[in-house]
Parts: C-alpha cells; structure tokens; sequence
C-alpha cells in the first residue's frame, strides 16, 4: 500500500533527500526555501509518497507568486529503476493531479531537461517521459536553454544606434502591437500554437504580456527599441523569477529583422539585469530559433541543457 500525503514543515529535508545524493539535496533544499518565501511553492503543495513507512517518491506545486493556483509539477522523483515504475507513477500522479485540480488548476505543465542540471537533477530521462506520455502530457515545445555568468563589463560597454523607451513612457499598448507584430511571424511553436487558439491575434498579446507581468519585473526595464527614423525595430523584457533572472520576451519586428538588431536588444536587456545585481541569467529559445540561439553565443550566452516541455489539461482524457 502506498500512502500519499503533504509534508509538514519540518519534513522539508525529508522531502529533498528523496531520490538524490546528499550533497545534491542541499541544492533541491535551497530551492525549495526560495519558492516558499517568494510565494511560488506551499508546504500543502509538496508530496511524499510512502511504501511501508519509507519514501519512495514525491511531486511539488509551482505556481507564480500572484496566482493561486498551480500551474507547473516540480521535483517528480520515482523509483525510476523499479520495473513497476509507471504504475507507481500513475497513482502518484493521478491523486496529486485531482488534488491540484481541487486548488483550482486547470492546465498541468512539466519541464524536462537534458542533461540533468540543479536543482531539479532530472535523471531516467526516458522513464520520465514514457510516464508522461502514460498520463496523456503531450509535447508543447522544445528548447535550448542558454546562461549567462560571466564579467558584466563587456556588455555593459556596448554602443548602440537604437533609441530606448520604457514601459512608463509608451504605455501597455504600445508594447502589445509591438508583441503582436513579432508574434506573428515568430519560429517559436508553442506562441504559434497559443496565437492559434486564442480569438485572435490581439487577444494573444494581450494574454502574453499579462502573463509576463505576473513575473517579478520593474517597468523600466521592459523597453521598446526604435531606429533613426523613430520606427520600431523591436523590444525586450527581462524578468526574475525565485532561481534566476531571464529575459522572458525579446524579438524584432519581421521588416527590421537580419540587420544584427538581436544582438543589441539582447545586451540592453542582458545589461538591465547586471545592473539590478544579478550575476546568473538563465533563458531558452525554440530549438527551431536558429538566429536566436545564434544570438544567445555572440552575447556570451553558453548553451547548458535542452528542455523538452509537455502539458496536460486536467479533466481531459
């Protein structure tokens, strides 16, 4: 029989030893103190699941710190090695999932990267996806992940011929006609497919800046960038999430793009998070993103993993 149940607070080293080595649950530990103090974990959204009084498995909650629902599973650790690991799974799966739906979740994302990098520490790879496959996760995207952690000075010394403006001094409009403009010819798949789905291309903007705006940023550093001739060339917007800062949107409209404009809104954006302190910039981009992952080295950007994204409504079969 398995028992499954949140942890309470003083199981939280119990609950991170699960699965990896003594030194790497120092790291999943931190991790899990810096989603609970920035609001994006609950202790009621951890789980352990038991066999016989021991641990053998467990599954968290991630969720953006000003939604209360959640949106993402984290930290999944099985029995990989078992020969009955998809059955234990399943019933991992299936009772957390009815639990998340009960907190008001309605769509259930996961994200796995290759190789395994902290502090998720994501090994059995294809166990991890044949469960997934199991439970009805379909693919949504894959990525390049790319960080930056080097000397901010070249970056910070860069000229440009762009002019900047912020947030503040053009408005949420402006921003999203900027987002719908590179939006619509973008080699990303998973806008494609959300620009799809959405009533039209507009409401997809909109939708996509709200749902950048529930990260943690500050005005001022989303900026649009304009040429000479005061046209628009295109924008950035670097966000911070618990782990690492990120860029979470940048692009150039499809009239302006192949003159090396990516390489400048990509310093400005990399440099506006140097400035705010940070010294560990991780982002991605769709593994189709040629001239993006491109863009990413001749910043200083190293590539460290590839991510394979999955989702699954919840209630759907």
């Amino acid at each position: 029989m398995f028992n499954i149940r949140p942890i309470q607070a003083d199981e939280i080293a119990y609950f991170t030893s699960i699965g990896v080595s003594a030194e790497e649950a120092g790291a999943v530990q931190s991790y899990i103190e810096r989603l609970l103090a920035h609001g994006s974990l609950r202790l009621e959204w951890c789980y352990v699941m038991e066999e016989e009084g021991h641990p053998i498995g467990r599954i968290a909650f991630w969720t953006m710190p000003t939604l209360e629902k959640p949106l993402m599973m984290v930290l999944l650790e099985l029995p990989w090695e078992r020969e009955d690991y998809l059955s234990v799974g399943t019933i991992l799966l299936e009772k957390t999932m009815t639990i998340a739906q009960g907190y008001g979740a309605d769509l259930m994302e996961y994200m796995l990267d290759s190789p395994p990098v902290a502090p998720h520490f994501q090994r059995y790879e294809e166990q991890r996806m044949n469960l997934l496959h199991h439970m009805d996760f379909h693919s949504t995207r894959n990525t390049n992940r790319f960080e930056w952690n080097g000397e901010s000075q070249s970056i910070l010394t860069s000229s440009h011929s762009l002019t900047f403006r912020t947030l503040p001094e053009v408005g949420d409009d402006a921003f999203i006609e900027a987002i719908q403009k590179v939006s619509a010819q973008t080699l990303d798949q998973r806008i494609n497919e959300e620009r799809e789905e959405a009533c039209g291309a507009r409401e997809h903007a909109t939708l996509l800046f709200e749902e950048l705006k529930e990260m943690e940023y500050a005005p001022d550093w989303w900026q649009l960038a304009y040429d000479e001739g005061e046209q628009l060339v295109g924008f950035v917007m670097p966000t911070k999430a618990p782990n690492f800062a990120t860029i979470g949107y940048i692009g150039v409209v499809p009239e302006h793009r192949g003159h090396g404009y990516i390489d400048i809104l990509l310093k400005q954006g990399t440099a506006t998070l140097l400035q705010t302190g940070e010294n560990l910039i991780r982002t991605d981009t769709d593994v189709s993103n040629f001239p993006m992952a491109q863009a990413f080295l001749r910043c200083g950007y190293t590539q460290f993993a590839s991510r394979k994204e999955y989702s699954k409504k919840l209630g759907a079969k």
